[in-house]
């Protein structure tokens, strides 16, 4: 049978970092716009950044750095949870090319932290599976709250940890009081932070800003980033629906990773609904569970529709990215 354009990027070890290069000629030479999103109140202690860090080449080099970092992560946690039936890099290499064309999400900002935290927090999560540890509970938290110092607002994802440690079977009340600790530990050194400088009103602010309501406010996105966005979440959907039909297929750990991502996903496509103003931050993480469930999409789907598919869909990818560029 020949191999389909799907089989041979899904398959191939090669397709990685071929992707890989092509995305970083991208990040260091693509006009990309300047994006201010990230300079909200809403952004927490981000404000600690150096603007010089996060403007010019030095903002795109320390943006691809850290996604190199992300993907890299990524890679790690799809072998040593053994995701896939087969040996595919096919998650790093959906995270890489989601990456590359989302032009908004290049220059240094809140959401490439947002996504280091977030993958070293499933990496904690899913190895515990079946394993009631206090430590990975504590460092699945940590790594969580770490999220919340810079967006105060994800506090959210904190309580579905504790949801997503049920479902694992590892959750007990040693794990519950470690996750506490994992929560408090980041917020302890801010107020040391904010005491040592006398600036104690910033602290009090962050919590302001956890609990304050803003009324949804869609004028300041770019159209840039809805499309870029409209995709991501297409492929998220696309790989969660074929993933209930045939999540029989997986072992019951990976089965059980899977609902956790889809979940997780669905929450955010939600929350990105409700907080337009951290729209840029979601959007990054909203990449990293579409990587996970799309991977596996493109893996273990092979048939003449979702060959189709994908190669619309890498159409597509290269109409946005010209967009992108040229508005």
């Amino acid at each position: 049978m020949k191999s389909s354009f799907q089989n041979i990027i899904s398959n191939n070890q090669v397709s990685l970092p071929v992707v890989c290069l092509l995305g970083t000629v991208l990040w260091l030479f693509a006009p990309v716009k300047e994006f201010a999103m990230w300079e909200v109140k809403d952004y927490g202690i981000w404000y600690l950044v150096g603007h010089n860090l996060q403007q010019g080449t030095v903002g795109n080099i320390i943006g691809m750095v850290l996604t190199a970092l992300v993907v890299y992560v990524m890679m790690e946690f799809s072998n040593t949870l053994v995701l896939l039936r087969v040996s595919s890099r096919m998650l790093s290499t959906t995270l890489s090319v989601l990456m590359a064309i989302c032009l908004c999400l290049h220059k240094f900002q809140p959401v490439h932290l947002a996504m280091v935290g977030m993958m070293f927090s499933y990496f904690c999560l899913f190895t515990s599976y079946q394993k009631e540890s206090a430590a990975r509970s504590f460092s699945t938290h940590f790594f969580v709250a770490l999220i919340c110092l810079i967006c105060p607002k994800l506090v959210v994802y904190g309580i579905f940890l504790w949801v997503a440690q049920i479902m694992l079977n590892a959750f007990n009340f040693r794990c519950f009081v470690a996750s506490l600790l994992g929560v408090v530990t980041p917020v302890w050194f801010f107020f040391a932070f904010s005491v040592l400088y006398d600036r104690l009103d910033i602290f009090l602010d962050f919590f302001a800003q956890a609990t304050t309501l803003v009324k949804p406010d869609f004028s300041m996105l770019k159209e840039s980033q809805v499309l870029a966005g409209l995709y991501v979440a297409f492929m998220f959907l696309c790989g969660s629906l074929y993933f209930m039909i045939t999540k029989n297929q997986d072992k019951l750990r990976q089965r059980t990773i899977f609902n956790i991502v889809v979940i997780h996903g669905l929450m955010t496509i939600v929350m990105s609904l409700l907080m337009p103003q951290c729209y840029n931050l979601l959007l990054g993480i909203l990449i990293i569970d579409t990587s996970v469930i799309a991977g596996r999409f493109w893996v273990v789907s092979d048939n003449s529709f979702t060959n189709k598919l994908f190669n619309c869909l890498v159409f597509v990818a290269i109409i946005i990215l010209t967009l992108s560029v040229n508005m």
